[in-house]
């Protein structure tokens, strides 16, 4: 997404809108400026890379998950994202990451 943005930037591009940035600081700058094509993201939990390794692991182990009542890891995991626009990028800031 940001290497897009760079190239609509560079043609000059304006009529249309983007939505994308996978929840970065740098985007959600830009979003928040509401100065170009970038209108929203959304967030991206930061621990979802190491929660999926660690899930991984224990399907491999054949294993489950102790907090839950299920006695296997579930088939799918579900994490919050939120939709991130001008009217709300500064309260998302800092969970974004710099890109």
């Amino acid at each position: 997404g940001i290497g897009v943005l760079a190239a609509v930037k560079e043609a000059g591009r304006d009529e249309f809108f983007m939505v994308g940035g996978a929840g970065s600081a740098n985007a959600m700058r830009d979003i928040a400026a509401d100065s170009g094509v970038l209108k929203a993201t959304v967030t991206y939990s930061p621990t979802m890379a190491a929660s999926a390794i660690k899930l991984a692991r224990l399907i491999a182990q054949g294993k489950g998950l102790s907090d839950l009542v299920e006695q296997q890891v579930p088939q799918s995991v579900t994490l919050t994202s939120e939709t991130i626009t001008k009217d709300n990028a500064q309260t998302y800031l800092p969970l974004g990451f710099e890109s």
